[in-house]
């Protein structure tokens, strides 16, 4: 059978994840928007020019 896509939330009981950890996937998801906006915006750019 295959695990599941998706985790749930954590357990009350369960250890937070360390603020390095989380500010690094904060830090990549941030650059990601960031790229994909800009790719989109170039991508219209050139097609009206």
């Amino acid at each position: 059978m295959k695990p599941p896509t998706i985790e749930g939330p954590p357990e009350p009981g369960d250890p937070k994840r360390p603020l390095g950890e989380s500010l690094l996937w904060f830090a990549a998801l941030w650059v990601g928007g960031l790229v994909a906006v800009a790719a989109v915006a170039y991508a219209l750019r050139a097609l009206i020019v």
